[in-house]
């Protein structure tokens, strides 16, 4: 067997701060072999990204203990010199960072940070041009035009950013490469183009990969070994085929099993680590549509050739802004009981739909009405903003950023009794009570700050707040997006029991389309601002009319 490109023995890794001490990584052992891909999974918390960082010497050691062994292409990371370290981050190991938007200086053109990059580890004498050249290259190698070199972070997508950050990674040929959930905020397809370039380029040039994931999915397209950590300790080890298949420990199969695939049987309930082989009840009935694809009965949200336009920037100064069309042309509709999926890539204009239904974005052009009203003429009439406030709530994406964090849960879960109900504090302290036992917490936590949850009970306390005014239609925008495939599974399971012992109405917007085939009744796919399919789930991911679904689809297997 060959040297391995990674070794990691009796890895501890322990956090001092605010008078206590708490260990990430406890007595972690692993190799990883030159050319192979390894992904370490785990939820957060469980210590992976820890492991990363530590291989690259970034943690604070004014706050971190590291014990144990770790060796990068026979030099000893664990205690060696700072001097030492600097020389091996960047030429024998690099990383690639999960946002690449902060990895990246908005102040500098992608050329010259990739020529600063390079020159750090040429050869003496390396010259600003040479470095240019190579930075040039590097860019086309990972698919970006080389006239683009010139251009500023921010003018890129985020799936090209990310390509950017792998070519700064790789400039000067590492041994090691770690790349920390390299695709988690990213849409499907270009989830995939991510990838397949780093298969692609680990292929060339026989780098190691340490792929640090929470998804399954992206394992099981990308790694030969997978490691599963739960509190910082190894569970399970192996090749990826067998652990998927036949995995032993049942926090494994719980991890596999909690995040939808096209092949789920939709509206069942999703096995977690806390429940790992729930009943598969799937939902009774999906409300009736016609054979276009719309609800029969009441409608309770649409909109009718909704445009929305932005002022943009402008391409020079003495130049008048640009006009950005989020939204072109889109009628959708939302029966009253109905979950309706709206899918799409990053820029699609679903969010903004979202926001124009909420009542949160005024409409360039076309109708918006909630159950008979313009809600396009909530913004003038304060009645009317009033009561749609109350009938249609929100759950955002973030659930770090979405809560006060000056804030007790009881406050912020009650701020939508304050505004729309005359009960006192005692009723509505009591009200808060009885969501949070609704969303899975319990009344002790009324006295609570967000920062003492972990993310999956801050979107259920998001939740909880979503709820307080029993509003008719939730529009959840991107709600599970950000959480753990396990506690992912923990919020739909808990979203699919609220709608159904509700009787809510959902607009659930999403880049997923597992998970929007499992949950929702009807979808409507959007591209460039506009629908370019809609109907019942079956039929439209059955069979597809668009090309454009069809090529989501066929990036979401």
């Amino acid at each position: 067997m060959n040297q391995s490109a990674l070794r990691v023995r009796d890895l501890t890794v322990s956090f001092t701060g605010r008078g206590r001490t708490v260990t990430a990584v406890d007595g972690l052992s692993f190799d990883l072999a030159p050319g192979e891909v390894l992904g370490l999974v785990g939820e957060s918390g469980s210590g992976k990204s820890t492991v990363g960082l530590a291989a690259l010497g970034l943690h604070d050691p004014a706050r971190t203990r590291i014990t144990g062994s770790i060796g990068i292409g026979g030099t000893e990371v664990v205690g060696a010199p700072e001097s030492a370290v600097r020389k091996l981050r960047g030429a024998k190991a690099a990383m690639v960072f999960q946002d690449a938007l902060a990895a990246l200086s908005p102040f500098h053109t992608v050329e010259a940070q990739l020529a600063e990059a390079y020159r750090v580890h040429a050869p003496a004498g390396t010259g600003r041009a040479a470095a240019r050249e190579k930075a040039r290259a590097m860019l086309e190698r990972v698919g970006i035009p080389a006239a683009r070199a010139r251009d500023y972070p921010h003018q890129f997508s985020g799936g090209m950013r990310q390509r950017v950050v792998i070519a700064m990674a790789l400039i000067n040929g590492p041994d090691v490469l770690i790349a920390d959930e390299p695709t988690t905020a990213l849409d499907a397809r270009v989830q995939r183009q991510v990838l397949e370039l780093l298969t692609e380029l680990r292929e060339e040039s026989g780098t190691a990969v340490l792929l640090v994931t929470h998804d399954v999915g992206v394992v099981a397209r990308t790694c030969d070994r997978m490691l599963v950590l739960r509190g910082g300790r190894a569970l399970e080890e192996g090749p990826t085929a067998k652990l998927l298949h036949d995995a032993e420990h049942p926090y494994t199969r719980a991890l596999i099993g909690a995040a939808p695939t096209l092949g789920t049987v939709p509206g069942t309930r999703l096995p977690t680590v806390d429940e790992p082989a729930p009943a598969l009840v799937a939902r009774a009935t999906a409300p009736a549509v016609a054979g276009d694809g719309r609800p029969i009965g009441h409608v309770l949200a649409e909109v009718v050739g909704l445009h929305v336009e932005f002022a943009g920037r402008r391409a020079a100064p003495w130049r008048r802004r640009e006009t950005v069309r989020a939204v072109r042309g889109v009628s959708l509709s939302i029966a009253e009981g109905e979950t309706l999926g709206l899918v799409g890539e990053s820029g699609s204009g679903k969010s903004t739909t979202a926001r124009v239904l909420a009542g949160l974005q005024r409409p360039t052009a076309g109708a918006v009405r909630f159950d008979g009203r313009d809600i396009a003429r909530a913004a003038d009439d304060t009645r009317l903003r009033r009561e749609l406030s109350r009938d249609v709530q929100l759950v955002f994406q973030d659930p770090y950023a979405s809560l006060n964090p000056r804030r007790t849960v009881e406050e912020i879960v009650t701020t939508p009794l304050r505004v729309h109900t005359t009960l006192d504090a005692a009723a509505r302290r009591a009200r808060a009570a009885e969501l949070l036992e609704q969303v899975g917490l319990e009344e002790a936590h009324l006295d609570r700050y967000p920062h003492e949850f972990s993310g999956g009970q801050r979107q259920r306390i998001g939740i909880a707040r979503a709820l307080a005014p029993r509003p008719r239609l939730v529009v959840a925008d991107e709600p599970v997006s950000a959480l753990d495939v396990s506690v992912q599974a923990q919020v739909l399971n808990l979203l699919m029991d609220l709608r159904d012992e509700l009787g809510l109405s959902l607009l659930f917007v999403s880049h997923d389309l597992a998970v929007v085939r499992h949950f929702c009744d009807r979808v409507a796919v959007m591209r460039a601002g506009e629908v370019v399919e809609s109907g019942p789930r079956d039929r439209v991911f059955g069979e597809p009319a668009a090309a454009y679904t069809r090529e989501l689809l066929a990036a979401s297997m």
